[in-house]
């Protein structure tokens, strides 16, 4: 009676190291069930926003808001001006606005979704300035923008130029259906 006892823990404990070993030593079937996301994102007028909340929900990613040190206001998005905000990261594409740290770890992620308002028909500075600053080397980078009638190929483009070494996919354009957001990660 006492080695029944003790019997049935150990081929408990015996299956679970079992299954442990196998598990290990088998190849994940499906990849993309293993992969991990975040969404990262910049927005002025909470279009982007909205638009990295319905890829975060879709995807099942995690997301943060990159928000600038010094916030833009409506007069520094005022492309008709010259000297706006804007139009001077537009024209001197060396700059580089500051923004406020992101506490994320991107070693942990395999898929990062970038999106961003267009302005002047590409990325605004503060994109380039989180590029500048965050090892995204290794992971799968996913630009997507809102904008009203600007398309992402121009973003694409700047992006691709810019950081020529990052693995970046065809951007998307929100809004966007479901289908289309499926459609463009299986890419």
């Amino acid at each position: 009676m006492k080695i029944s006892f003790l019997l049935k823990p150990m081929m408990a404990i015996a299956a679970l190291l079992a299954s442990v070993c196998m598990s290990a030593t088998e190849p994940a079937i499906n990849t993309d069930t293993n992969m991990k996301s975040i969404v990262v994102y910049f927005t002025h007028s909470n279009n982007t926003g909205l638009a990295a909340r319905q890829l975060a929900q879709q995807t099942g990613s995690d997301i943060v808001r990159i928000i600038p040190a010094e916030p833009y206001s409506s007069d520094d998005l005022d492309w008709t001006n010259e000297q706006s905000r804007c139009t001077q990261e537009h024209l001197d594409q060396t700059l580089r606005p500051a923004i406020k740290p992101l506490d994320v770890d991107f070693s942990q992620y395999d898929t990062v979704f970038i999106g961003f308002p267009i302005w002047w028909h590409e990325e605004p500075a503060v994109i380039r300035t989180f590029l500048d600053t965050t090892d995204l080397n290794g992971r799968q980078l996913y630009p997507f923008c809102t904008s009203y009638e600007s398309p992402m190929s121009e973003a694409d483009a700047t992006l691709q130029k810019g950081y020529p070494d990052l693995n970046w996919h065809k951007g998307l354009r929100f809004p966007a259906t479901t289908t289309q957001i499926e459609e463009w990660i299986e890419k």
